[in-house]
């Protein structure tokens, strides 16, 4: 399942592939053609509403699509045509912005009360400065932030808090789960409400997966359980180590950890050291993906409280 398997796409949505038919009979396919810029999107009404779009900036390419090419594009915008399914998905009367990934980022109604901001720029990483970076996928926006918090008040009010997390360790020749500071400090609970858990699923089905099949070429069949985890304040993380060592965890492919509560703490960053010192602390709701191979850590928690959702995929 994905985005367009949807009634209606949501921010942080990927759009499907589409063909974009114009007036003269031409078609351009979206991700072939699009992706790489920042995508302005409007579903206008009518050729009046399609008017009253503003002067896209420079760097920004911006369509208007309906079934049928709609009328009334001004100066900088391209109308298309596209599959009566693909538009019903975007809706009607609608301006979107979307990402270089061709990512939906957020919408508003028709006519603008005013001009959208772009995102701010990214420095460009020039140089040796690539060659110290983890190969590590960032995923944005696969929790809403509402999801996010009522995962966290699930781990401590529903569930008591969790457990203090255990590693298993082999005495007289039996697998245990003991307590070992050494290794890591956390809290950890599965999640208890079935309904929370499908919707978690569902959005590591429509944002996730597809990102890691076209990213890493890996079809993802298998997933642990999810699992709600907390970095208290001095007394959370987890020393550098690999998630596939062990007969029991050697099915484990991928890696998926999604942040919680980013900002709300300080630390507690994850260090992939074999490929360098950068730390990495995505957005509130972003997901890291990285193959359980290589060897990472989650350092310290200095400030707060870091709430998180990990599981393993295969």
């Amino acid at each position: 399942m994905n985005a367009a398997a949807s009634a209606h796409w949501l921010p942080g949505d990927r759009l499907p592939d589409v063909r974009l038919r114009a007036a003269d009979s031409t078609s351009r396919a979206l991700h072939a053609e699009f992706a790489g810029l920042p995508l302005w999107i409007a579903t206008p009404v009518d050729a009046a509403s399609a008017a009253q779009l503003p002067t896209p900036p420079e760097g920004v390419y911006a369509i208007c699509v309906a079934p049928a090419v709609p009328e009334g594009a001004p100066s900088g915008w391209h109308a298309f045509a596209a599959d009566p399914r693909w538009c019903a998905g975007l809706g009607t009367g609608l301006f979107w912005q979307a990402d270089a990934n061709l990512r939906l980022r957020a919408s508003q109604p028709l006519p603008l009360a005013s001009v959208p901001a772009l995102p701010p720029g990214v420095e460009p990483l020039r140089g040796e400065r690539t060659l110290a970076i983890a190969p590590v996928l960032q995923i944005p926006d696969v929790f809403e932030p509402e999801l996010c918090a009522t995962l966290i008040r699930h781990l401590e009010v529903d569930c008591g808090g969790g457990d203090v997390s255990a590693v298993l360790v082999m005495q007289d020749g039996e697998q245990r789960l003991q307590v070992d500071p050494n290794i890591k400090q956390r809290r950890e609970v599965i999640p208890r409400d079935a309904q929370l858990e499908a919707l978690m699923h569902e959005r590591l089905l429509r944002r996730a997966l597809p990102e890691i099949a076209r990213v890493f070429n890996f079809e993802v069949r298998r997933r642990d359980p999810f699992k709600l985890l907390a970095y208290p304040e001095n007394a959370g993380y987890f020393r550098a180590h690999r998630d596939n060592e062990t007969p029991d965890v050697a099915h484990r492919r991928f890696a998926l950890s999604v942040n919680l509560n980013q900002g709300d703490y300080e630390g507690g960053e994850f260090r992939y050291p074999e490929f360098g010192p950068h730390l990495f602390s995505p957005p509130t709701g972003a997901a890291l993906v990285f193959s359980c191979s290589v060897l990472h850590e989650v350092r310290p928690v200095e400030r707060g409280t870091r709430y998180a959702m990990t599981t393993f995929l295969a």
